[in-house]
């Protein structure tokens, strides 16, 4: 299936990566699974997340769209993923590195994504992420990372500073380059309470007839089969040291988080003012 071009994109285009990108061509012996993993060994179900970030930035006046590129390369074996990216015009891209098995599909993305769109800023996010964001700052194809696990608010203040070209160095919980080196924000957006967010699956289905895609916002493979979903009575964690966080930077919530790495010379600049385009 062509892709239609997309002349006025959203303002955050969100794209959840497979595993290993080329599973496709290649024999990959993978590692097991848990049941209670409703996805495959591709990791193609998008963390939270994606669904707290749509309906913060929604709250705000922006748009988002979530794709899962995992999921269409899965279902299409001929999805051609960079005419896809082509045929976007976002102002903005994030991809999840929430999950460490994403490591090789979500760099490879953003490689992708920067060769067509140098101008396009990449933010990267998720508690992989988070931990490793000084490695990632190293590729050329990473611009931002958002620190934690809760991350709406400050990836709201960086989109708004990228729209209106101002400086990023007052951001928290941002990692981010220029032509001086590498700089890290304090982490300093510690939400006591998630009560600021919503999770807002309806935006899902409005996404769909928006964009006319009734696939790519899916959450795994068979999700029309069996359309499970989590009921949620309790939002976070009451300590910082639960045993899956225990290797985490702190945070006082589960959610999605970012950290960021930055490309070489961009039509923007993160620390001085710029005249709209």
């Amino acid at each position: 299936m062509t892709e239609a071009r997309s002349t006025s994109g959203p303002d955050l285009l969100l794209l959840h990566a497979p595993s290993v990108y080329d599973f496709r061509e290649r024999a990959i012996l993978y590692g097991p699974v848990s049941d209670m993993v409703p996805s495959s060994t591709v990791f193609e179900m998008y963390p939270l997340g994606f669904l707290t970030i749509a309906s913060y930035l929604h709250a705000q006046g922006m748009s988002v769209r979530i794709v899962n590129l995992a999921l269409r390369m899965m279902n299409d074996r001929h999805f051609d993923v960079p005419a896809f990216i082509a045929s976007q015009r976002p102002r903005a891209i994030g991809i999840d590195l929430h999950w460490l098995p994403h490591a090789h599909g979500a760099l490879e993305i953003a490689r992708i994504v920067k060769e067509i769109h140098p101008g396009v800023p990449v933010i990267f996010g998720g508690l992989s992420s988070s931990y490793f964001h000084e490695q990632l700052v190293a590729y050329p194809q990473v611009d931002f990372v958002l620190r934690g696990d809760s991350t709406e608010p400050p990836l709201h203040q960086l989109l708004v500073a990228l729209r209106d070209g101002t400086p990023v160095d007052q951001i928290p919980n941002l990692s981010w380059k220029d032509a001086q080196g590498v700089h890290v924000n304090p982490h300093s957006f510690l939400p006591a309470t998630l009560d600021y967010v919503d999770i807002r699956p309806d935006l899902v289905i409005e996404m769909m007839a928006r964009y006319r895609d009734f696939e790519g916002a899916l959450p795994f493979r068979g999700w029309w089969r069996n359309p499970i979903a989590a009921v949620f009575t309790v939002k976070g964690a009451l300590t910082n040291a639960s045993p899956a966080a225990a290797r985490t930077p702190p945070a006082r919530t589960s959610r999605s988080g970012s950290a960021r790495c930055s490309a070489a010379p961009r039509a923007w600049s993160p620390t001085s003012r710029r005249s709209r385009a």
